[in-house]
């Protein structure tokens, strides 16, 4: 199978050559006729011109002559009858008829006329073009051997134009045929680099033609397409060991979370079990610490619960009214019998939201819960302009956590503020996100935490 600049190269030799033959014969031919209906009307203008001098003439013989003499013209003056009145060529004594001439006849119809034909009284090919005027027939002949020797004179020039302008053309081919060779061969170099993965030697820039330059394009295209696969492809694998050891690691922080509450269930429980002395007092104590615990693990079990239904379900906010200073006092009232002895102050005026209450809920609970851990001062919410805001002056967040605090199970990798499985503000900012809201956050080690998000979008 031949190569593409090969196929080219041989279909425009053929055609070059079929071209100039087909160019020839039929110029040569076409060219003919040109010259004759040239020479023809040549003949019918002079006819004209003779026409208007030899009117003022009593013996045309001596102007057709001149005629003759300096345009080699052959001139005869025939009258109606078909007899010759003056030749330029001989003497008229002899001369046949002419009435039955070809060119006669179709002037005698159509008062011009013209035939190509062999002289018998000249014994030469002629062209002859013949007009009536009046009582006489004028015609004018012109030998086709002078014709045909101008014609062939001015062929032989065309062609060699012809010649010389292919010549060039085959040239310029032989210039673009190699130019489609470099491409070709770039085409196959980048395949092949694509093939063995080596992304950075495809080539981009062609010599020749516009639809190379468009397949380069689309190679340089598929290069960077396959590279960047490449690259996601090693970030993916890299990112596939990251999350088998994050699992691993998730699995083992809440194994280690669920270990110490289970295992004060087991002790309690056994102690009062397996001792019939303990006192009401001790008993009941040890059956609260147990139920605490127990409270803890399914805590811990709904937080988990709910944040891995954010990632793999579509939530939609469920919309309704509520008074948002009624359920900070609800949530209030909750956690102070978890965390008696502290202090929820309440600066939010009675207003109504439009939201989903369920989950304001679980949000507000879990930012106010998280400024009651990690500080032993009040825990503020406040409402200051459209803001909402949490506020403690607990032990605060480091700069370099504060990036990945709402990351789910953050507090795997970095053990040093959250609590339990880390996914509460995780869940916060989802819920949030639903809501078309951001969670802003302030903080600093050891001067507190501002948890804050623009309410002023669910207001009624």
């Amino acid at each position: 199978m031949l190569r593409l600049d090969q196929l080219y190269f041989r279909n425009y030799f053929v055609l070059f050559f079929l071209t100039l033959f087909v160019v020839s014969v039929s110029g040569y031919f076409l060219l003919q006729k040109i010259e004759i209906n040239n020479h023809k009307t040549m003949l019918e203008n002079m006819i004209d011109e003779y026409h208007l001098m030899q009117k003022y003439l009593k013996d045309p013989s001596p102007l057709i002559k001149e005629i003759k003499k300096e345009t080699g013209v052959r001139v005869t003056i025939i009258n109606l009858k078909g007899v010759v009145l003056f030749e330029s060529n001989r003497d008229t004594k002899g001369m046949q008829n002419h009435l039955n001439r070809p060119e006669i006849q179709e002037a005698l119809k159509n008062r011009i006329g013209q035939a190509v034909r062999y002289s018998v009284s000249v014994k030469r090919n002629f062209l002859y073009v013949a007009k009536k005027y009046n009582e006489n027939f004028i015609r004018m002949a012109y030998a086709l051997e002078s014709i045909n020797e101008k014609f062939l004179r001015f062929w032989i020039k065309a062609i060699l134009l012809f010649s010389l302008a292919m010549a060039l053309a085959f040239w310029i081919a032989i210039k673009i045929n190699r130019k489609i060779s470099v491409d070709l061969k770039n085409i196959e170099l980048s395949l092949k680099n694509l093939l063995n993965k080596n992304y950075k030697t495809v080539f981009n820039k062609t010599s020749c033609c516009k639809e190379f330059e468009t397949i380069a394009k689309q190679i340089a295209k598929v290069s960077a397409k396959l590279e960047k696969r490449e690259k996601q492809k090693a970030k993916y694998t890299k990112n596939l060991k990251i999350l088998s050891k994050k699992q691993s690691d998730i699995i083992s922080a809440i194994s280690h979370e669920f270990k110490n509450p289970v295992a004060a269930i087991i002790g309690y429980t056994q102690s009062v079990k397996e001792d019939d002395k303990l006192s009401g007092e001790i008993r009941e104590r040890f059956l609260n610490k147990t139920i605490n615990n127990a409270y803890k693990i399914s805590d811990m079990i709904d937080r988990l619960s709910f944040a891995i239904k954010l990632e793999n379900e579509n939530f939609a906010p469920t919309f309704s009214e509520f008074s948002l200073y009624a359920l900070i006092e609800d949530i209030k009232e909750n956690l102070l019998q978890k965390y008696k002895n502290r202090e929820i102050v309440i600066e939010v005026e009675d207003l109504k939201l439009r939201a989903d209450r369920a989950m304001f809920d679980t949000l507000l609970t879990n930012l106010i819960e998280n400024a009651l851990k990690y500080s032993e001062d009040k825990v503020i919410v406040r409402l200051e302009g459209a803001d909402l805001q949490i506020i403690d002056k607990g032990i605060g967040i480091t700069e370099e956590n504060l990036k990945n605090i709402t990351k789910r199970f953050f507090r795997v990798d970095s053990l040093s503020w959250d609590n339990s499985i880390g996914v509460g503000l995780y869940i916060v900012k989802y819920i949030l996100k639903l809501h078309n809201i951001n969670l802003h956050i302030q903080s600093a080690p050891n001067e507190g935490s501002k948890f804050w998000f623009e309410i002023d979008k669910l207001m009624i």
